[in-house]
């Protein structure tokens, strides 16, 4: 890629010198304008074909802030920098306030103008740069088949699980935060097994009323509690043969919790009001973002039916630790909300890779269907993102390329340390917020902590 560089200066030995200084970057295409006139023409001809452009500051038709504002006018995204021998204060504040990137000196040796205009060039590219669709692979082909987006190692061993697991009728727990795609795992569980072409019927346990969830389960006679004036067959008589998919079954009641566990020994149900038992074959999948180990450890949870429902685990690992997926997934949303007109730069794109995503995909889709339907703008820039991008995650400070290294990698073990506590602080020990908490080794979170200076006083913890 050859990138064009525009040098406006009314001097022509300012402008052979710039010439000269870039005459061996064989990857440079040098421009040139000896006036401010000449310059937009040439800006307005090729609105996004140069990657630098390099203005005088003092003109006689146009001083260089002046020139820079018409020109970003033009094209807010170009990349404009004063190359003069006038630096004072005043200059400098007005370029900058123009939109101007940098002020170059004349006098600077060629070496470190190549150097400046090499630094512009790698901005202009990653500024131009348009996202394109990941290409295929052994991964997203696997996902795909279960009906999921991704490319990532992480979800294409969850598939390779699903397919796994599907025909061997069992029941299956999955484990994931909201809007991971815990629903789409079930269907996929039911769509590669040997019910495929009997219901499937999923129950929102968290989303029915307490007064409700049995009747709506089981089903009731008529007569059996005030208002039920028809017989009503429950969401388990109804998927019989099939399959049935139990969300947030963390939040079912203890005395439901019972008859649910005798349903998955015996495969019988007893409609509320009934005195029959009905026999029916159902495959149970259910899903919880809570963490089912720990509320049985805290009593809220029946031990004997987790074990019943604990059969296979799957566990989906959140957006956030499978960054991969997240440029297939703009992708599809793209399509998806008729956004295909719409042309994506990349800058947009790494800033969403870094986001930390705590809706997962179910946010993600949102902010997509947000970016194509809204956003009038054909070129959706990082600017058009939501507010949230900028002030509740601020990827990296705005300082950051001006500290040392150093200064850098303290901040990020100040991030760490903030990490640590904080999960140390919500749990009883420190095996216990390793395994559980944050999914990591003992060994692993001890060594940190060791490395960090982080003293925990609990019982039976090592010192350190």
């Amino acid at each position: 890629m050859a990138f064009k560089i525009l040098v406006v200066d009314d001097e022509e030995l300012a402008l052979s010198t710039a010439k000269h200084s870039l005459k061996d970057e064989s990857d440079l295409e040098v421009h040139t304008a000896s006036d401010a006139n000449t310059a937009l023409a040439m800006v307005k001809a090729a609105p996004g074909e140069y990657a630098v452009i390099l203005l005088d500051y003092q003109m006689p038709d146009k001083d260089g802030a002046t020139l820079t504002k018409e020109i970003l006018a033009i094209n807010p995204n170009l990349i404009v920098a004063i190359n003069s021998g006038d630096y004072s204060r005043e200059a400098l504040k007005k370029c900058f306030a123009a939109g101007a990137t940098d002020f170059i000196e004349k006098e600077t040796s060629p070496e470190d103008f190549r150097e400046k205009v090499r630094l512009f060039c790698k901005k202009f590219e990653e500024t131009a740069e348009e996202f394109r669709e990941p290409t295929a692979d052994e991964n997203r082909s696997i996902i795909e088949s279960i009906g999921m987006v991704g490319r990532s190692q992480a979800l294409a061993d969850v598939a390779r699980l699903v397919q796994l697991v599907a025909p061997r009728d069992c029941t299956v727990l999955i484990h994931g935060e909201s809007g991971t795609g815990k629903e789409l795992i079930a269907r996929a569980v039911h769509n590669k097994s040997n019910r495929r072409q009997r219901p499937f019927i999923a129950i929102n346990v968290g989303a029915i009323p307490e007064a409700l969830i049995e009747s709506d389960l089981f089903g009731h006679e008529r007569g059996a509690f005030t208002g039920a004036d028809r017989a009503k067959i429950g969401k388990l008589k109804l998927a019989d043969t099939g399959t049935v998919f139990l969300d947030e079954i963390a939040d079912l009641k203890p005395e439901l919790q019972v008859k649910l566990l005798r349903f998955l020994q015996e495969g019988e149900i007893q409609p509320v009001g009934a005195t029959n038992i009905t026999r029916v074959d159902v495959r149970v999948v259910a899903a919880s973002h809570k963490d089912l180990e720990e509320a049985v450890r805290q009593g809220k949870f029946r031990e004997d039916l987790f074990y019943r429902l604990n059969v296979v685990k799957v566990q989906i690992p959140p957006l956030r630790a499978r960054p991969d997926d997240i440029q297939p997934l703009i992708a599809h949303f793209q399509r998806q909300f008729d956004g295909e007109g719409k042309t994506i730069l990349m800058k947009t794109v790494r800033l969403m890779e870094r986001f930390p995503w705590r809706g997962n995909i179910r946010e993600l889709q949102n902010e997509m269907e947000r970016l194509m339907s809204i956003i009038p703008s054909q070129r959706i820039r990082p600017e058009h993102l939501s507010s949230k991008f900028f002030q509740d995650f601020s990827p990296m400070p705005t300082d950051f390329y001006d500290c040392t290294y150093e200064e850098l990698m303290a901040r990020f073990e100040d991030s760490e340390r903030k990490y640590l506590i904080a999960n140390l602080a919500k749990s009883s020990s420190v095996r216990e917020a390793a395994k559980h908490r944050m999914k990591t080794p003992y060994a692993t979170v001890y060594g940190r902590m060791k490395k960090l200076g982080i003293v925990t006083g609990g019982e039976n913890e090592e010192a350190i």
